[in-house]
């Protein structure tokens, strides 16, 4: 029974992402296989070619690895193929993070990863940055594995390179390097009696200089890729712009509308007993820098809740053995009738379970015409497809910015103004991000100016009063009530600029988008 019980487990452990994930759509996901698509079957795309504010212009794809490998995926097998490798990926990680600190993947720790990943699903996609976790679990397993076995840091170079083809979240390699890094240095420089921590075998200066030397040839490969050096300019421009870090939702912190208050609670319990452990000085002071580090990051970034998330499995799996002993020197448990019992009812909710993510799980590979899913993922399908049918080749679109890397796909011979891939580096002039003037051309008296100058056919926005978004559940509305709406049920100044307007028309709405078309293009 403990056999079914555990495989039940891991399979939950796979099932869970795998329905959440099915059914997302990422609205950045069209500008990434139309990339893959270009790089697979074309010449590789330096230049812009989707937008018409940037077109022909210079652009850096830090994803460009990432986006051959979707597409490669997407063409041969779906859109199916892609949930399947970001599932994948999301489950390898939790279990990489058990082998790194050497814990046992048994039922206990894959209860606690599937209620970890429970906690998570509101960031389940099929995107690219599903492979943040797996590549940071195999960073740490690697440097805990080295501390025996020196052979092992040198798996950090192809790594890390792997990594930046990947993902941009590279960075985070010489992050948590650097994090062991300074743990050890600290070690060394403080004196034993002085340190409020565990003690563990600290790296000798032969091995600091290694890891160091490990680390600039690492950064060294990272630089065989089609752009060169300009992979660390754009990664860099991450950390010198901090306009999208308030105005996008997923970098924006925890605390703010909406909560995801289920990863707040089970990182703050992780806590709690991370700071216990140190003050016990059961922990090492690489680890605790290396928690704290990232919880902080999570309350930071609403898109970073999936790394804490995966740390704090294997700080409750630690805590959890001493419940797990006590429930064990229960006299009720030592019934072997009611062993029994409990086993047959965990088989039987597990199996249910399996069951339900089963049915759940959305196998369709056409993802782009399924309306109910587009349309749940605050994408606007009806509008889109009125432009389809509608639009003329070449014909230029001032988008809702969310929705850009949709429109790449389903219109790929219209230019659109502005999608994810400009989100935080790309510059309007030498002071302004593209973003930040996006956002000026809405509330602005002359931005209906600036998009007639543009020569642009149609305006495609979101419609005032629809909330891209599920209704808030009850904790959100205990926090935020009715505030949260103010954000939506504004009309900005480029529509109302729109509907006072005689040289454009709206021709379409409903219940998502509005879209007027130029009908005067004389002035």
């Amino acid at each position: 029974m403990k056999k079914i019980i555990f495989y039940l487990l891991l399979l939950l452990n796979f099932l869970l992402p795998l329905a959440i994930i099915s059914n997302t759509l990422d609205g950045d996901l069209g500008w990434h296989l139309r990339f893959g698509q270009s790089l697979h079957t074309e010449a590789f795309p330096y230049l812009d070619t989707y937008t018409y504010s940037k077109y022909g212009t210079p652009w850096t794809n830090h994803e460009w690895g990432g986006d051959w490998l979707f597409w490669l995926v997407y063409s041969k097998i779906g859109y199916f193929g892609l949930v399947f490798i970001t599932s994948l990926a999301i489950t390898l990680a939790f279990l990489f993070i058990a082998v790194a600190f050497s814990q046992k993947i048994n039922s206990k720790f894959l209860a606690i990863s599937l209620v970890c990943q429970w906690s998570l699903t509101h960031i389940f996609v099929a995107r690219l940055a599903m492979f943040t976790p797996l590549f940071m679990a195999l960073t740490i397993f690697i440097l805990e594995k080295s501390k025996k076995q020196s052979l092992f840091l040198y798996g950090l170079i192809p790594t890390i390179y792997l990594w930046s083809a990947i993902h941009g979240s590279w960075i985070l390699a010489f992050i948590i390097i650097n994090i062991y890094l300074c743990g050890n240095i600290l070690n060394r420089l403080i004196p034993a009696k002085y340190q409020l921590w565990a003690k563990e075998d600290t790296w000798k200066n032969n091995f600091i200089y290694k890891i160091i030397l490990i680390q600039i040839t690492a950064a060294a490969t990272t630089i065989i890729n089609p752009y060169g050096i300009k992979i660390w300019q754009e990664i860099i421009a991450y950390f010198g712009q901090n306009y999208y870090k308030a105005h996008i939702t997923e970098w924006v912190p925890s605390y703010t509308f909406p909560i995801f208050w289920k990863i707040l609670i089970i990182q703050t319990i992780a806590l709690v007993f991370v700071i216990y452990g140190f003050k016990k000085k059961k922990i090492s002071l690489d680890k605790i820098l290396l928690f704290c580090a990232f919880y902080y990051v999570a309350i930071a970034y609403k898109r970073q809740a999936i790394l804490i998330g995966l740390l704090s499995v294997p700080v409750l799996n630690n805590v959890s053995d001493r419940a797990l002993i006590v429930l064990k020197n229960n006299k009720f448990y030592e019934n072997n009738l009611n062993k029994k019992l409990i086993y047959f009812f965990l088989i039987f909710t597990l199996i249910i379970l399996s069951i339900s993510y089963i049915l759940k799980t959305n196998f369709n590979n056409d993802i782009w015409k399924q309306k109910t899913v587009t349309e749940n993922n605050s994408l606007p399908y009806e509008g889109t497809r009125w432009l389809i049918n509608n639009s003329q080749p070449r014909t230029k679109i001032f988008n809702e910015f969310s929705w850009g890397g949709y429109l790449n796909w389903n219109l790929p011979n219209d230019l659109i103004y502005f999608d994810g891939r400009g989100t935080a580096t790309w510059m309007y002039d030498q002071k302004h991000t593209m973003l930040e003037h996006y956002f000026s051309v809405l509330d602005s008296q002359s931005g209906l100016t600036e998009i007639k100058q543009d020569g642009v056919d149609y305006v495609f926005l979101r419609r005032t009063n629809f909330i891209p978004m599920a209704k808030p559940d009850l904790v959100n509305n205990w926090f935020f009530g009715t505030s949260y709406q103010g954000a939506y049920t504004q009309a900005t100044t480029l529509e109302q600029s729109l509907e006072k307007s005689t040289d454009w028309k709206k021709v379409y709405s409903d219940k998502q988008s509005n879209i007027w078309q130029r009908v005067n293009r004389a002035q």
